[in-house]
């Protein structure tokens, strides 16, 4: 792969400037890493994908500070917690709950509404209301747009209502890293 591929980022994204993203990245429609709108990427966040095909990831999502993706594909509204692993060729359904430090197993079908909690990586199904926990989920990540620039150094993309995917070089991100 070429090395001077732009990583491009969609509208809304958040995306921490101490994260690692590998191939050739769009946040946004297109690529082998396809990540949806509205995500939110913590840092030392690191997203790969080792598979020919693409590794799509949905909308509203978060990614906790130093999680680690790898699976084949992500579904909407999930929270991957802090220091969370998703391994390779693991399908995650939609409104799931990876816990801190917890993991999935390889080649996994994780369906929707799953939590993943505790020493033993247990399971269990919320039972919340779809509209309880769609709710919950939109104030937690609105809370998180107004918190994460007050602590983290973010790269802004336009304002909220852009609908323009705006490329940015991995050299322009290394440089303001370094600041």
């Amino acid at each position: 792969m070429p090395k001077d591929h732009a990583i491009t980022i969609g509208k809304r994204a958040v995306v921490c400037q101490d994260i690692e993203l590998k191939g050739e990245i769009q946040i946004g429609p297109g690529g082998p890493i396809i990540i949806g709108q509205n995500n939110i990427v913590e840092e030392n966040v690191t997203i790969i994908n080792k598979l020919p095909t693409a590794l799509t990831i949905g909308d509203d999502n978060v990614f906790e500070v130093g999680c680690y993706v790898e699976g084949s594909k992500i579904g909407s509204k999930n929270i991957i917690e802090a220091k969370a692993r998703i391994l390779s060729g693991t399908s995650l359904g939609n409104n799931c709950v990876v816990g801190a430090v917890c993991s999935t197993k390889k080649d996994e079908i994780i369906l929707d509404n799953t939590v993943i909690y505790g020493d033993h990586h247990n399971r269990r199904i919320q039972t919340a209301s779809a509209n309880q926990i769609s709710s919950l989920h939109t104030r937690h990540l609105d809370y998180l747009r107004e918190v994460l620039p007050k602590f983290n150094h973010i790269r802004v993309v336009g304002a909220p209502e852009s609908q323009e995917i705006v490329p940015i070089s991995r050299k322009a991100i290394k440089q303001t890293a370094s600041h």
